[in-house]
């Protein structure tokens, strides 16, 4: 049994702010291993459906199969150990009592539908590299989503008529974002911008405009405001340090309520990285 803990009881709060890393956050080790059921691969190999509310993984386990706990409607908390790299289709589609989910190391992929419909799901924070198309789509609960420094690909209808999403936070190495991401996606007061969607990212949340409270510009340069940018002056704008005066100075850019550095905000240092 205390190898299947490893995955439960070695977050800390030090680990937690290391690396600029998105990791488990401190909630979960709060929770004693004792009340988890850990689901392991003879659990697997006798199709054993699970009616537990709270589930980890043993060692042996290094990713979820398709449909593995489709429409399993006793799950509320699960803990993804540091050794699962792969979410695979549907995986967790229509658990509509999964409320939590604990992802405790980095993880390739999060793949096409994988938490589709998971109606309970509130906030997501995970160091991902892809996250598939309409992976969380219809996550109706859900109001967060935070990744780490290694996303690269966020698919298209990847949070498709997640309609209570407030936050959006991704990192500024992200590469890859399709059209669609974010459709119905209407309720959207804070996200930051990655250097490589400047010209793109605010068409793509634009029906929120006006709830705007905070938007991140992670950028190597300045440029000016895209005209697909509807600023409103309920709205601060963050910016690089470097650039902050080229931004304040601007006239279109100044139609935000206020332009701050970088630095002064909760998540990013003055270059653009998860503090």
């Amino acid at each position: 049994m205390a190898a299947l803990l490893i995955g439960i009881c070695s977050c800390t709060d030090k680990q937690q702010k290391q690396d600029n890393k998105v990791v488990t956050d401190t909630e979960a080790t709060e929770t004693s291993a004792k009340d988890i059921f850990f689901y392991t691969a003879k659990h697997r190999a006798d199709k054993y459906v699970p009616t537990e509310e709270k589930m980890g993984f043993g060692t042996t386990i290094q990713s979820i199969n398709e449909s593995e706990f489709e429409g399993n409607k006793s799950l509320k908390e699960v803990w993804i150990a540091p050794q699962i790299k792969h979410i695979v289709n549907k995986a967790f589609a229509g658990c509509t009592s999964l409320e939590k989910v604990h992802f405790q190391g980095e993880i390739p992929v999060i793949n096409d539908d994988a938490f589709n419909g998971c109606t309970s799901l509130k906030n997501l924070l995970v160091d991902a590299y892809t996250i598939g198309v309409d992976a969380f789509r219809g996550c109706t609960s859900l109001e967060t989503a935070r990744f780490g420094e290694h996303i690269w690909w966020i698919r298209s209808g990847a949070f498709g008529d997640c309609k209570k999403l407030k936050s959006v936070l991704m990192g500024i190495t992200m590469k890859k974002l399709d059209d669609g991401a974010f459709d119905g996606c209407t309720a959207l007061e804070e996200f930051s911008i990655p250097n490589d969607f400047k010209n793109r990212m605010f068409g793509l949340v634009s029906a929120s405009a006006p709830k705007w409270k905070k938007v991140y510009l992670l950028s190597t340069e300045y440029y000016p405001m895209p005209k697909n940018c509807t600023p409103g002056k309920g709205c601060t704008l963050y910016v690089p340090d470097a650039f902050l005066a080229k931004f304040q100075g601007d006239a279109d850019w100044a139609q935000f309520g206020s332009i701050e550095p970088l630095s002064k905000s909760k998540y990013f240092t003055a270059e653009g990285f998860w503090k």
